[in-house]
């Protein structure tokens, strides 16, 4: 299985976070865990039907569909030929193009979307220039929008325990406004999305291979001990800190 990521236009840069594709051609099919990452991704299937084997549903050949925000770990079944590609969206990013209630009411879950209102054609998919032909299609609907969701998810600091209050008073709402918003704009509570980053973080510095010690990587992430950080490493990511290694 071959799994690529490709930066967007610098342009799209703060509110896509990658374009990612997918590509298997195996007798077998493989399952595949998906870590919780914060983020909303439009997922195009132009392979084989598609097992999300944590929601039992099935992505069809040519289908197109909205991915909500994850908050716990989720599996799929690759298909013997598999051609996917993904746009991974920071929070509120997805918001700067197109117009969506509140990302929470499909957290955990996926839905279908009209493949011509959000991605270029697939002709255009299928091409070697596949990139440019996203950033064109992306940078051609983007709305000159921004939103203070936007730089809490930037100025996080995740040596430091999270303090709602304080956060919402530098950016003058309330703390039920803010709460609110972020629901919204990026499908989940702020502390949950505080958790996941954490853990995504600890997973990066851990597959680095530059830090001899669990308690090097878990207590600058403001983890209390080694337990608390493997239970909720371990609860995310479906294995250990030390497998990780």
């Amino acid at each position: 299985m071959s799994y690529l990521e490709f930066k967007p236009h610098h342009s799209l840069q703060d509110k896509i976070d990658c374009y990612w594709t997918i590509h298997h051609n195996e007798s077998t099919p493989r399952v595949r865990k998906i870590i919780p990452d914060g983020c909303v991704d439009i997922i195009i299937n132009l392979g084989d039907k598609l097992h999300i084997v944590s929601e039992n549903s099935i992505i069809e050949n040519e289908a197109v569909i909205l991915a909500g925000p994850m908050t716990q770990l989720k599996l799929t079944e690759n298909a013997a030929h598999t051609n996917i590609i993904g746009i991974r969206f920071k929070p509120f990013g997805f918001h700067a193009f197109f117009e969506f209630d509140d990302l929470s009411a499909i957290q955990d879950m996926s839905m279908p979307l009209r493949p011509k209102d959000v991605v270029p054609d697939f002709k255009c998919l299928r091409s070697k220039d596949l990139i440019m032909q996203l950033d064109r299609f992306f940078l051609g609907i983007l709305k000159a929008k921004s939103h203070y969701i936007q730089h809490i998810v930037h100025s996080l600091d995740f040596s430091k325990p999270l303090e709602v209050p304080k956060i919402a008073s530098e950016h003058h709402v309330t703390e039920r406004t803010l709460q609110r918003h972020f629901l919204k704009y990026a499908g989940m509570p702020l502390k949950r999305y505080y958790s996941i980053m954490r853990v995504q973080h600890a997973l990066r510095l851990l597959g680095s291979g530059n830090h001899a010690r669990l308690s090097d990587i878990y207590y600058p992430l403001n983890f209390y001990d080694n337990a608390h950080f493997t239970k909720e490493f371990s609860r995310l990511t479906g294995f250990s800190p030390t497998a990780a290694q």
